[in-house]
């Protein structure tokens, strides 16, 4: 069964830049990552200085778990911790089924009866 593992990370008011730097950079090492589906990084739209999300999908926890035993990982836990403020809010999503739904073209404005 495929995770997402959605953190809310905390960031230093005056660390802004080198935590989402260290973001984009840990993301983009995810998506090469062995059973890693993919990965994100998001910045709050609500204004909130140094707030960010950070999505990584996983084929299943098996390949999870073994990102966290790799260097990589120690690595970024170990430069991340001087950058937040306190302990990122992390919640892992169980994701049975997965699916994009299409457009309804009633829905379209643009759409001449």
């Amino acid at each position: 069964m495929a995770v997402l593992v959605h953190a809310e990370v905390h960031g230093l008011a005056g660390r802004t830049e080198e935590l989402r730097d260290l973001l984009r950079g840990h993301a983009e090492r995810l998506r090469a990552a062995p059973g890693c589906l993919g990965a994100a990084p998001y910045e709050s739209l609500a204004g909130e200085p140094a707030e960010f999300v950070l999505d990584a999908w996983w084929r299943d926890e098996r390949a999870l778990r073994a990102h966290y035993a790799t260097e990589e990982y120690a690595d970024y836990f170990q430069r991340i911790r001087s950058l937040i403020s306190r302990p990122s809010d992390v919640t892992v999503h169980a994701i049975q089924r997965s699916y994009r739904p299409t457009g309804d073209a009633t829905l379209d404005p643009t759409r001449q009866d």
